[in-house]
């Protein structure tokens, strides 16, 4: 493909050099750039990929895209001045690969919890026998039958692009992803347009990045705004329970096709469940979907794995999936790696691995699992390094407010020291209310075997933070450790 295709929907600075020159290949790491490539420089939060430009020169790159037009050599390749390099890497590789986008129904999922979940539930919905979904997000990458790890919960946009390529070549007709705020404020999804937008809820997370929190809903609405079209429009499903989904309601202001819903019996909404009931195996009630009010069943637990039912619900019904259809595949729904996750042990102790990673996501999975636990709750869980340290606090007052004893260890500490951490949990602990229902273990390994050493029969022991993760991340190197696989070995040492 000729770089003037590639180019024809970017809006350029300056071009110093050729356009017709034919193009190999599309890459942001200085690395795998060969003869004939065309490299994205930009200044990231720890490397600037404009330090690399000399070196792709030297290996024959066809073309340099950047931010910054001091790195312009003149020599070699063809320099292209953009606003944003990254932005530009993202509209540049949907031409690349030919917009595989648009032979795809998308329906992109954001919010700060309930992603994941909501985005197994949909493609479950939507699944069709020889029909295959495709799937992005936080535990895995799916393409038709193949499988693939997923590095970061919404892929590099050229990664994305050449994901959706491999979709529309396996005969995907959607594809689910999770869509990160980090994703929408860097343009990495730009230009798709998706057919349906969700929002699940917002709370405090990310504000490393994002500073406050208006900014974070702000990079959240991107999602909506843009479903805003003339042609081809697409339809928002928002959490009508929500305060920020009530804000982005007044934001799209009826510009938007929008379907709410609500577990707690708001007027106008079109989705709604009614007379929840929670049990070990699962959650039972009424769905109302317009003016449809059908009795459902779902093998998940916990009243907020209703509103994320609802909220996929909802994209299958922007997608023309019938109610009946939707409420006989809830039924079947499988469960979700690393949420909310059950394993039960031969003599009735339940432990349950949840990716809970907020004060808020912590006091949801523990007021789920105390309306299921004939004994006591405990609670395992660590705030990860190098990420938003206000809610550290927030998180061990969560746990020890709603279980009856909690172990403060390790999640992912990367480069920050482990006592420090557990020191800045500890301080959201009042002293007095609270002595005697926690303590620390600093390895994480031994809290979850303590954990459940402690347990008797009919305790659910709740293991946070890490979810499906499979590996835990100390000091840059990535040793294997999987929460899930921890538990099955404890549990079955009760039974030895």
């Amino acid at each position: 493909m000729k770089l003037s295709e590639i180019l024809k929907d970017v809006r350029t600075k300056s071009v110093q050099g050729p356009v017709d020159r034919l193009i190999r290949s599309l890459r942001y790491d200085s690395r795998r750039v060969e003869a004939n490539d065309v490299f994205f420089a930009w200044k990231g939060e720890k490397t600037d990929g404009h330090n690399h430009i000399a070196e792709v020169c030297d290996k024959g790159a066809a073309a340099v895209v950047l931010d910054n037009p001091d790195f312009a050599a003149g020599r070699g390749p063809t320099f292209i001045e953009v606003e944003s390099a990254r932005r530009a890497m993202a509209v540049m590789s949907a031409s690349f690969f030919g917009r595989p986008d648009r032979a795809l129904k998308m329906s992109g999922v954001t919010g700060t919890n309930g992603k994941t979940t909501t985005t197994f539930i949909l493609k479950h919905l939507l699944s069709e026998p020889k029909v295959p979904v495709g799937l992005i997000g936080t535990v895995r990458y799916e393409i038709g039958e193949r499988i693939l790890p997923a590095p970061r919960t919404t892929p590099e946009s050229l990664d994305l692009h050449e994901l959706l390529s491999q979709m529309r070549a396996a005969n995907c007709r959607v594809a689910v992803m999770e869509v990160s705020s980090h994703a929408l404020e860097q343009g990495r999804v730009a230009p798709i347009d998706f057919q349906v937008g969700i929002f699940t809820n917002l709370t405090q997370d990310h504000l490393d990045y994002h500073h406050t929190m208006e900014n974070y809903f702000e990079a959240k609405s991107i999602l909506f705004t843009n479903l805003d079209r003339k042609e081809n429009p697409g339809v928002a499903v928002i959490n009508a329970d929500d305060p920020y989904g009530q804000k982005l309601i007044r934001l799209l202001d009826g510009r938007v096709r929008t379907i709410t819903y609500t577990l707690n019996g708001l007027a106008g909404t079109e989705i709604e469940a009614r007379e929840v009931s929670v049990t070990v195996a699962g959650t039972e009630g009424t769905l109302r979907m317009g003016t449809e009010i059908i009795t459902f069943s779902l093998p998940l637990i916990g009243s907020y794995n209703v509103a994320n039912a609802l909220a996929a619900v909802g994209g299958a019904l922007a997608l023309g999936i019938a109610p009946r259809v939707i409420v006989e595949r809830l039924r079947t729904t499988p469960q979700v790696p690393g949420r909310l996750e059950k394993f039960a042990s031969a003599d009735d102790v339940t432990a349950v691995v949840d990716y809970a990673h907020t004060d808020d996501a912590v006091r949801k999975a523990l007021t789920v699992l105390r309306g299921i636990t004939r004994g006591r709750l405990i609670a395992v869980l660590g705030c990860g390094g190098n990420r938003d340290a206000v809610k550290r606090p927030l998180m061990a007052r969560a746990a020890v407010e709603c279980a009856d004893y909690s172990i403060f260890t390790a999640d992912n500490p990367r480069n920050e020291n482990v006592e420090v951490i557990l020191d800045q949990m500890e301080a959201g602990i009042p002293p007095s209310a609270y002595h005697d229902k926690y303590e620390r273990l600093v390895d994480r390994r031994q809290a979850i075997a303590h954990a459940l050493a402690l347990a008797q029969p009919g305790d659910v022991v709740c293991v946070a933070g890490k979810g499906h993760e499979t590996t835990q991340e100390i000091a840059g190197q990535y040793h294997p450790f999987d929460d899930r696989i921890l538990v099955q070995e404890f549990l079955q040492r009760r039974a030895a």
